[in-house]
């Protein structure tokens, strides 16, 4: 799991990539951008959570294979980052309380953190969102150093999507 240290490092990351986004487009921070985080985030955990495949009863087919499953995992880390940096969240004193150890419940649990952030944009209501998040992780046992390298590399991928208008 992400150590405090890693937290701050995705955080600071994220914000240069923010800034960079933001002036690139010229985006105006409001509510408005804010609710298209929030969309986005769902989109991205629903597209990882397809590529896993538990939920999928009906089917035989294998996940997908790890390097998918982190990239597509750190895509939804891009949003929630974000989302923490346009509501002023601070990392400093985080602690992750692990909220579920089976997958298809930590999903649901996932999604109404989701809703209930959307609700009421608490750092509280944020901590849940990103204690569910992480709790996926968790379960699949991704590693901090599966976590920094995946996202290193996606974010380098973002900065060349944006140099090529993306």
């Amino acid at each position: 799991m992400l150590k405090n240290a890693d937290i701050s490092y995705i955080f600071e990351k994220q914000k240069i990539l923010d800034k960079y986004i933001e002036d690139k487009w010229k985006i105006i921070k409001n509510d408005e951008l804010l609710s298209k985080k929030i969309v986005a985030l769902y989109v991205e955990v629903s597209e990882f959570i397809n590529e896993q495949r538990s939920f999928k009863f009906w089917s035989n087919k294998s996940a997908s294979s790890k390097e998918v499953l982190l990239e597509e995992y750190i895509d939804a880390i891009h949003f929630i980052f974000s989302i923490a940096i346009m509501i002023d969240y601070d990392f400093k004193d985080y602690k992750f309380d692990f909220k579920e150890n089976e997958i298809n419940t930590a999903y649901l649990k996932c999604f109404e953190s989701i809703a209930n952030f959307n609700n009421n944009k608490s750092h509280n209501n944020y901590k849940i969102m990103l204690d569910t998040f992480f709790s996926i992780a968790k379960i699949l046992n991704f590693s901090q150093e599966d976590l920094i390298v995946s996202y290193n590399k996606k974010n380098e991928i973002n900065f060349k999507r944006q140099d090529n208008n993306y």
